[in-house]
């Protein structure tokens, strides 16, 4: 990523936007813009109905994937009400690929640029969420932007390894779905910025891929308040802590009467942790009883306990094979590997079978990490090990045209051209028809001109170059 030239461009440029004058409604969700040469980007923005513009306000970003910043403000307003929070949501749509997080990034810095020009803002309390790519967008902008180190990112997040002493500054809660692809990929990155402070904490949910419910925002953004005021040791008023703990405690019952047993029970012990020494605890110590004692309780975290040894042996041998073929460029076990994807593939469908779904998921999802990981690490050289790595990729994501054509570079570069042919015809065979393309791959300079690679380009998009 080149977010210190976004930085540069967003924040440091006073001409790259404006703020344009427009009447905000306190207790509403306003839609407005901000322009530049080059773009035109829609957001919405939340005022609290005790907004005053003399006094600094808390705000949250909220990065939404589809662009609906008027459903996201609306919820984290209901999340947040009747606290003083400014809510911001962008009203255009973030792509999902990697590739397009510098373009998300710069964005989502200019129209948060946009509203520090239009109301006035506490420099220490500034929240950043989003997600799935809105996740990476959250995590990304906090390593560059100084005084935005507080985040929730939702289902995914985004971490370079160059970023780690920036990260270590930041406070992060996490919530993840129980059947998420990227739930290994947040467990290891909150194994990580736990390390640099316990504070730091991951949470699975049940609605993979979408916002929880007001609830449990509710809970994780006073979570996030909460700590942020004991870091910078801010003098928090004991009505103001009566408020919270009576709102966290309503909506911990909301978590248990949704039948989210197990991310519920383990906030009941934090925010009981949270509050001890400010509030009277008897009203979440009794909701702890009652739920410890249930029985759906009871059966959820056993499921879980035995679920988890299972998973975890599974996971332990996937990995240590996945690195050794990866290694070794170990081809004669694509077959075996095909199977094994095939296999999780129809678990991962079974809705009869939700636990088995459920880790389904959560390994394709270990797969794939992996398989992007070693790609994004390995750019040059081992050829043979990437080759094997793509070819892989396409087992598991047949419609990865990017693989198809990297296949067909580096068998060109290994002088491997039946390989190149082969996955040259799959390419042609799933619709691919961008003709020029196919003869500016990279390394295919010999390969271009041969009879066989014009004869298989002709015979499916009906013309060829050579």
């Amino acid at each position: 990523m080149r977010l210190y030239f976004i930085l540069i461009l967003s924040f440091l440029s006073i001409l790259a936007g404006y703020a344009q004058n427009q009447t905000l409604l306190k207790g509403a969700v306003t839609e407005t813009r901000v322009s530049n040469d080059t773009l035109d980007l829609p957001y919405s923005i939340y005022l609290p109905s005790g907004y005053n513009s003399e006094k600094p306000s808390k705000v949250i970003f909220v990065f939404d994937p589809e662009g609906e910043g008027v459903r996201a403000a609306r919820l984290f307003s209901a999340a947040t009400e009747p606290d003083d929070f400014v809510v911001v949501s962008n009203n255009f749509p973030l792509h999902e690929s990697i590739d397009s997080l510098d373009a998300n990034a710069n964005r989502a810095i200019l129209v948060m640029r946009d509203v520090l020009l239009k109301i006035p803002i506490e420099q220490t309390e500034v929240y950043l969420s989003g997600l799935r790519s809105g996740a990476r967008v959250a995590s990304a902008v906090s390593y560059v932007v100084t005084q935005a180190t507080r985040l929730l990112v939702v289902d995914d997040v985004y971490f370079a390894n160059r970023f780690a002493r920036r990260a270590g500054r930041n406070l992060v809660l996490g919530l993840v779905g129980r059947s998420s692809p990227n739930y290994y990929q947040m467990s290891d990155y909150f194994y990580l910025v736990g390390s640099f402070s316990r504070d730091n904490e991951l949470y699975a949910y049940e609605q993979t891929g979408e916002w929880p419910g007001a609830a449990l925002l509710r809970v994780m953004i006073n979570r996030l308040k909460h700590v942020n005021a004991e870091r910078l040791d801010k003098n928090i008023a004991d009505s103001i802590y009566a408020g919270d703990y009576q709102r966290d405690l309503d909506a911990l019952k909301i978590l248990i009467s949704e039948k989210e047993y197990l991310t519920g029970y383990d906030l009941i012990k934090d925010v009981k942790s949270d509050y001890r020494g400010y509030v009277d605890l008897d009203g979440v110590r009794d909701l702890q009883r009652s739920v410890r004692r249930s029985e759906a309780y009871k059966e959820a975290r056993r499921a879980e306990r035995n679920g988890n040894i299972e998973e975890q042996l599974l996971l332990e041998d996937l990995d240590y094979f996945l690195e050794e073929d990866f290694v070794m460029a170990n081809f004669e076990n694509l077959g075996y590997w095909d199977e094994r994807i095939r296999q999780f593939e129809a678990a991962a469908a079974n809705d009869a079978k939700p636990r088995e779904q459920q880790v389904a998921r959560r390994i394709l999802g270990f797969i794939d990490y992996q398989i992007q990981d070693f790609l994004f690490l390995n750019t040059t050289n081992l050829i043979p090990q990437r080759i094997f790595v793509n070819v892989l990729n396409t087992i598991l994501h047949p419609d990865a045209t990017e693989s198809y054509l990297n296949i067909i570079s580096l068998s060109a570069k290994d002088q491997d051209y039946n390989t190149a042919y082969f996955y040259l015809e799959e390419l042609l065979k799933r619709g691919y028809a961008d003709y020029e393309s196919l003869y500016s791959i990279p390394e295919t300079e010999l390969l271009k001109i041969k009879p066989t690679y014009n004869e298989l380009i002709k015979s499916y998009l009906g013309r060829a170059k050579y």
